[in-house]
This record gives C-alpha cells, sequence and structure tokens, in this order.
C-alpha cells in the first residue's frame, strides 16, 4: 500500500538513522584529521587544541566502528537486503553503469529494470565496505599497535589510511551530488523512508515489480500515483 498514494516505503527507520551515524562520524574524522595534513587547517588546532581533536576524532571512530553493528541489531531486515543486493551484480547492473554517465550530461538512455539497488548504488556500497575494512584496520592498528606491532607495518598504515579516507571523502562528495542535486527523491528515501512511486518505476523498476507480485503494492495504485506526479 502506497503512503498519501503517492509514496512507496523503502527504509527502516532504524536503517536511516545508522546511514546518517556512518556519513556524520565519517566528515567527522575527516574534519579532525585535516590539520595533520594541511597547513591551512591548522586554525583548527588552535581553537580547538589538538588534544581535543584527537579525542574528538577517537569519539567518531568508535562510532564509525560500530554502527555497522548497530545496524544489524536496528535494521537487520535493511542491512541484509543491502548484503544480498551488493553481491549480486549482474548483466543489468553493468549495463547501468555504462549508461549511467550520459545521464549526467541530461541524457537519458534507456536502462534496464534496476532492483532496489541500482548498479551504481551497488558499486557504491561495495566501495564504502572495502574502505570501513581499511579505515577501521589501519586506524586500529594506529591507536593500539604501539610497541604491539611492528613500527615498520605501523609506519605503512599512514599513507594506507589517508589514502582510503580521501577516496572516501571523494566518493560522498559524489553521493551527496547525486543525492540531492541529481536525484532528491533519493535523499527523500533517506530521511522520511519512502520515494514517489514515479521515482521508484523509473529508477527501480525490478524492485516495483516485485512488490507487486508480493502484494505490498497494486500496479493500479503505482501507475494512479504516477500519473498523478
Amino acid at each position: 500500500m502506497l503512503i498519501d498514494n503517492r509514496y512507496v516505503p523503502r527504509h527502516q527507520k532504524g536503517f536511516m538513522i545508522c546511514h546518517w551515524l556512518n556519513g556524520v562520524s565519517f566528515l567527522m574524522l575527516f574534519l579532525t584529521a585535516l590539520p595533520l595534513y594541511a597547513d591551512t587547517f591548522l586554525f583548527v588546532y588552535n581553537i580547538f587544541g589538538a588534544k581535543t581533536l584527537q579525542y574528538m576524532h577517537r569519539f567518531f571512530a568508535v562510532i564509525f566502528i560500530a554502527t555497522p553493528f548497530i545496524g544489524l541489531c536496528m535494521a537487520r531486515d535493511g542491512y541484509s537486503t543491502l548484503l544480498k543486493q551488493a553481491f549480486s551484480f549482474g548483466r543489468d547492473d553493468l549495463i547501468f553503469l555504462l549508461k549511467f554517465p550520459f545521464t549526467l550530461v541530461g541524457i537519458e538512455p534507456s536502462m534496464p529494470k534496476q532492483g532496489f539497488y541500482n548498479g551504481g548504488e551497488k558499486i557504491n556500497i561495495l566501495l564504502q565496505m572495502f574502505l570501513w575494512l581499511v579505515l577501521v584496520g589501519s586506524g586500529l592498528i594506529l591507536w593500539f599497535g604501539n610497541g604491539v606491532i611492528d613500527n615498520s607495518i605501523r609506519a605503512w598504515m599512514i599513507p594506507i589510511h589517508s589514502l582510503a579516507a580521501g577516496i572516501g571523502f571523494a566518493a560522498a562528495l559524489a553521493h551527496i551530488y547525486l543525492a540531492v542535486v541529481q536525484n532528491p527523491d533519493s535523499l527523500h528515501g533517506m530521511t522520511d523512508g519512502s520515494i514517489t512511486a514515479d521515482y521508484a518505476s523509473h529508477h527501480h523498476g525490478a524492485w516495483v515489480d516485485e512488490l507487486i507480485e508480493k502484494g505490498t503494492v497494486t500496479k493500479k495504485e503505482i501507475d494512479a500515483a504516477r500519473r498523478a506526479a
């Protein structure tokens, strides 16, 4: 059943909370580490103090590490769907990736129907999972490895940690642009938990077909909502 005859339910509240926890904690980790890499941001040390930033970095690191585990408890269905979808990359996802760049310049090529997550989202999920493992692994070695792990290994963790953070920040900027500018309906899905039937049909047609087959919504409802859009 659609919400207000217009919206398709998409995300659990717990899943949305964890999404924002992950995003905010990563951003704060990036910001609290910036003075280490660029003199331009040394003024942050002068305002808060180096020790304070170090404590803040570790505080948000704990949140960043804990968020996936919190999600598995708060939003098991959402995380289960995320994992299943991310590791079921197929031909239609590849075609989506090849054609998607055209949409960034205003061209709308015919796309194969996508599931709950499209091909681009699946790549982003896999990238974020990999970066989480690298950031957490290297970060823990730097945090607790002094005197326990060989210093030559710890020295390698610094550039690895920094590179992963840089890639993660670039991916975050692209993610924000796509959500806010390119597809604002997707942002609604992560703030309200639902997306318009028209957006769902256009961007996640295979998933909408599954919902219709399950009886969660009807084709009549979807068609009526799309006509009213």
